[in-house]
């Protein structure tokens, strides 16, 4: 994040304590993870201690500090998709992906996370990609749906 990039998400959002966590998401969904450096950039544009500033991106889990693939994968292990195989999924995807639950490929394309519940029971097993939610899902889809964000 340049300084003027943040300068105008600062000067759109304001510099009050409300706005803090807006700043953080537009940053985040632009850089995909608040880096070390851009919370320090922040710190000095706003006056707000770094502590505090890790404090809030560590207590929302939707912050993440290290990076992300462009695209993420969510493999849902509540009780009803594991039952129906979302521990299959989750397996196979590893394996496709050659990553591990929480990782990021390396060519920065996914992050495949697990989840325990997507409130699509009777769905199972699902997964989400992004936005998009996938409703019983069998191993054998697993090739065709990664390869549609590969592609994209």
């Amino acid at each position: 994040m340049t300084e003027k990039e943040l300068d105008s998400i600062v000067e759109e959002r304001g510099t009050d304590s409300p706005a803090l966590v807006g700043i953080l998401q537009e940053i985040q969904e632009k850089e995909h993870c608040l880096s070390l450096d851009t919370l320090q950039l922040i710190s000095e544009r706003l006056g707000i201690s770094l502590s505090r500033l890790y404090g809030v991106a560590t207590f929302f889990k939707g912050f993440t500090l290290k990076p992300v693939g462009e695209h993420t994968i969510e493999v849902c292990l509540g009780t009803t998709c594991y039952v129906r195989g979302g521990a299959h999924l989750m397996t196979d995807l590893q394996h496709q992906l050659h990553v591990v639950e929480g990782g990021t490929t390396s060519d920065k394309k996914f992050t495949l996370k697990s989840v325990r519940c997507l409130g699509c029971c009777a769905l199972a097993p699902v997964i989400r990609v992004d936005d998009l939610v996938y409703r019983t899902v069998s191993t054998r889809e697993l090739p065709e749906i990664i390869s549609k964000y590969r592609e994209g």
